[in-house]
């Protein structure tokens, strides 16, 4: 079967399609930023990526927060709701790293954030709890979280993200630092220097994990490579992302990952 349009009628809709598109794109980045220029750090909310677990509301389709289709084992970004399988993962650039300590208020009294802690002094006045959490006297517990943050590469667009790790996913987090600190490149004259963590991708998966505790799943990171001329594009936005990030603030009131052990 045919629609009837010759090759020629064909050719003239393919032309005037990509003109149309070269033309909203031309006028895009002549009004670049319009529309956002009273928008300041504290009137955004970095996305954070997070892996789905058994008693996430995300995978729970009686839950407001529930995402069709979702699972255990899932990586979603938690401001877009765009959902990854764990198996396929997505591919980040690291731009930057903050380990934070954060202030929770138990569910049981009301839950929430209650305060962001860069001080690691902050730990000196806690207790370990019944749940191995560090206690506060005034009852809220510290969860010290090993935040990255990175931006997540989708075909030729990119999207900021942070990616906090805390529990036993804190082992991870030494892990991708390691890995990063350790990248060599050799210079124009020869010598050997440290890259900035922005200069290599990664791709990040899940994995199924367990102790004696229960089951859950955790982060795997594998380093794909370092960016090619055709990326620099992606290096120039995580440098200037890099520049823009508060600390004090990437967490909302309500952010608290479900990090079963």
């Amino acid at each position: 079967m045919t629609n009837g349009k010759s090759s020629k009628e064909k050719s003239t809709e393919i032309e005037e399609k990509s003109s149309t598109e070269l033309v909203a794109s031309t006028a895009f980045e002549e009004d670049a930023g319009s529309g956002l220029e009273n928008i300041t750090s504290e009137d955004l909310s970095v996305p954070r990526l997070k892996i789905l677990q058994a008693l996430s509301p995300e995978v729970n389709s009686r839950d407001g927060k529930y995402i069709k289709e979702s699972a255990a084992g899932d990586i979603t970004n938690t401001v877009t709701k765009e959902t990854v399988k764990g198996e396929e993962g997505c591919e980040v650039i690291p731009v930057t790293y903050k380990r934070m300590f954060l202030e929770w208020q138990p569910r049981d009294s009301g839950g929430g954030l209650v305060a962001q802690h860069t001080d690691p002094d902050i730990l000196k006045s806690t207790t370990k709890g019944d749940k191995n959490q560090d206690m506060l006297e005034n009852g809220n517990y510290i969860q010290t979280s090993a935040t990255h943050y990175a931006l997540v590469v989708v075909g030729d667009s990119f999207q900021q993200v942070m990616i906090p790790m805390a529990g036993t996913q804190l082992k991870k987090s030494r892990a991708w630092n390691s890995i990063m600190a350790s990248a060599k490149l050799k210079s124009a004259s020869g010598s050997v220097f440290t890259p900035p963590a922005y200069s290599h991708k990664y791709r990040l998966t899940t994995v199924p994990e367990s102790n004696d505790l229960g089951n859950w799943f955790g982060w795997s990171i594998e380093m794909i490579g370092v960016l090619g001329n055709e990326e620099m594009f992606l290096y120039e936005a995580a440098k200037q992302f890099a520049k823009s990030i508060n600390f004090e603030s990437s967490f909302g009131k309500s952010d608290e990952e479900v990090i079963p052990f």
